[in-house]
């Protein structure tokens, strides 16, 4: 797991950046959420993850959870499949 800076992104100020590429389920919901609960109300996450099952499985337990809701997923260009997604805290 790396944190990278805070960047700032249209609409939205990144408050966190997660890399758990590399990581597999059940570990990137863990590394979300301890990183989730680091961040204020309101605060968005941005992840990076390489893992296809992460991209249904994070935004699902976030939301059972109330920890946080899905704003976007978008493909980070690679070699490899990698994506992007950015999560609000609730």
């Amino acid at each position: 797991m790396r944190a990278m800076s805070s960047k700032n992104k249209p609409g939205y100020k990144i408050s966190k950046q997660l890399d758990i590429r590399g990581k597999v389920c059940p570990l990137t919901f863990v590394y979300t959420k301890l990183a989730i609960e680091e961040l204020e109300t309101d605060a968005f996450l941005e992840i990076y993850l390489d893992f296809p099952a992460a991209l249904k499985n994070i935004p699902e337990s976030c939301k059972r959870q109330s920890i946080a809701e899905l704003v976007e997923i978008k493909e980070n260009p690679s070699e490899k499949s990698e994506w992007i997604m950015i999560l609000k805290k609730l």
